[in-house]
């Protein structure tokens, strides 16, 4: 008796969110395009400086590196003669 007091908006409703709960593609790509709304991306400057930032740091961590990396073998060569 309840469903005969459900309004037309009311059935189509449910008709709608059933089908989403049914069907997990078609509820992924609709939480996809709920999640892709909130992304925000950065502005161009903001960016390069981002850019800048990632290669001088990759360009330092490689020279300590290289520099741990000789020094190993400088105390390997000393050690094993």
């Amino acid at each position: 008796m309840a469903e005969r007091n459900k309004g037309k908006g009311d059935a189509a409703r449910s008709r709608r969110r059933s089908r989403t709960e049914l069907n997990p593609i078609a509820r992924y790509f609709q939480e996809l395009r709920m999640e892709w709304n909130k992304i925000t991306f950065p502005e161009r400057k903001e960016l390069y400086r981002s850019t800048a930032v990632v290669f001088i740091f990759t360009i330092v961590v490689t020279v300590v590196i290289a520099l741990f990396d000789l020094l190993v073998a400088e105390v390997f060569t000393f050690v094993l003669g």
